[in-house]
């Protein structure tokens, strides 16, 4: 019995230290720290003496506006607030009246939007939200 007793042992020590030499560590995947961000999507509409309209979306860059990757890289700087928008330097505008009323509706990250505002003509218009109404 003693000598039974003795195979089995040494039978488990040598599985159990076989099992142990196969046990390989496996690292831990860990995920970088993600960012959320909700993406923004605009609707442009001019009305007036011009009658035009166009979207803009941001993260990711799209739309049918023709300049989106400038639109938003402005619209960001200023954080979605189109009041914010400054005049573009050193540009001057003809002088004629000819109305344009822009109007923005849609979503800058997780913010409502319903922006309007009247601009002298279209030029106005363009220069006076650094050219992200130019369109």
């Amino acid at each position: 019995m003693k000598k039974e007793l003795g195979i089995l042992l040494a039978a488990v020590t040598a599985v159990t230290a076989g099992a142990a030499a196969s046990v390989v560590p496996v690292p831990v995947a860990t995920a970088a720290p993600q960012t959320v961000t909700a993406m923004s999507h605009l609707t442009m509409t001019k009305s007036g003496s011009v009658n035009q309209q166009v979207t803009l979306q941001c993260d990711p860059t799209g739309g049918t506006h023709p300049t989106p990757e400038d639109a938003c890289t402005k619209l960001t700087a200023v954080k979605g607030r189109l009041d914010l928008l400054p005049r573009a330097p050193g540009v001057a505008c003809p002088g004629n009246y000819a109305p344009v009323t822009v109007t923005v509706t849609g979503n800058w990250e997780l913010l409502a939007v319903n922006f309007t505002k009247t601009y002298t003509n279209n030029c106005h218009a363009g220069v006076g939200s650094d050219y992200v109404f130019r369109f």
